[in-house]
């Protein structure tokens, strides 16, 4: 991938770089008005590359997304080993008999070499706290049940002051806010890639009126789910 072009994932503008690679996961939106040029393209589906608990961390680590924006940036070192990798992959596919299980081998071994040549962030001195990861794992298993800050907190076994103080420090958000944005998240999901109605969005996300879930819906993103839906519908014709 070289420098021109963007790519929306989630909703969220992403500008291609030379040498990144976006990480989209089942689930996620992505659309671009201008792929860009040398663009390379790897689809499998899941459970493909994670036929044992190794595999199945690798993938889960360059797919996860807690923690950073989806895509790796590879350093100009790991650029031969990917693209060879990459060019076995795509030969070995185009043969009428076709070893499976040679490019699910050859797949762990790209995606390996993709988080080796990742260029990460300097944080000198910084280190994580683990506590936001755990609740950011807990909002995304439980946001459509819980979406008071005190669920969280008993379950980090810390006060709702204490994990807002993390929060805020952490992602400049209280908990609320986190939990409300993963709630739109998958609303705008639902509505850019199902046809479900309104009203059953809303039931699935929790909520028990529907006129209640526009209301929020709305407070958040300035528009109803509805206007949301046709615009984005308007923009892809």
């Amino acid at each position: 991938m070289d420098n021109s072009g963007t790519q929306s994932i989630d909703f969220v503008e992403y500008q291609n770089r030379l040498g990144r690679l976006f990480t989209i996961s089942p689930g996620q939106v992505h659309h671009s008005e201008f792929m860009g040029k040398n663009i390379r393209m790897l689809i499998f589906r899941p459970g493909f590359a994670e036929t044992n608990p190794r595999s199945t961390q690798l993938v889960n680590s360059v797919f996860s997304t807690i923690e950073r924006p989806p895509y790796l940036d590879c350093s100009d070192e790991g650029f031969p080993y990917l693209e060879s990798i990459y060019t076995l992959i795509r030969e070995e596919c185009e043969r009428e008999d076709c070893d499976w299980d040679l490019v699910e081998s050859l797949i762990n071994s790209f995606l390996r070499y993709a988080l080796r040549f990742a260029k990460t962030p300097s944080q000198k001195g910084e280190q994580k706290d683990a506590r936001i990861v755990q609740l950011t794992e807990l909002i995304e298993l439980h946001y459509r049940e819980q979406k008071k800050c005190q669920f969280y907190s008993d379950a980090l076994a810390l006060t709702s002051k204490r994990l807002n103080e993390l929060v805020k420090a952490d992602r400049g958000k209280t908990v609320t806010q986190l939990i409300h944005d993963r709630i739109i998240l998958e609303a705008n999901r639902e509505l850019v890639f199902s046809t479900k109605t309104v009203k059953t969005i809303a039931f699935e996300l929790g909520f028990d009126d529907p006129a209640y879930f526009s209301r929020f819906y709305r407070k958040q993103k300035g528009e109803t789910p509805a206007e949301f839906r046709h615009r984005c519908l308007d923009s892809a014709i």
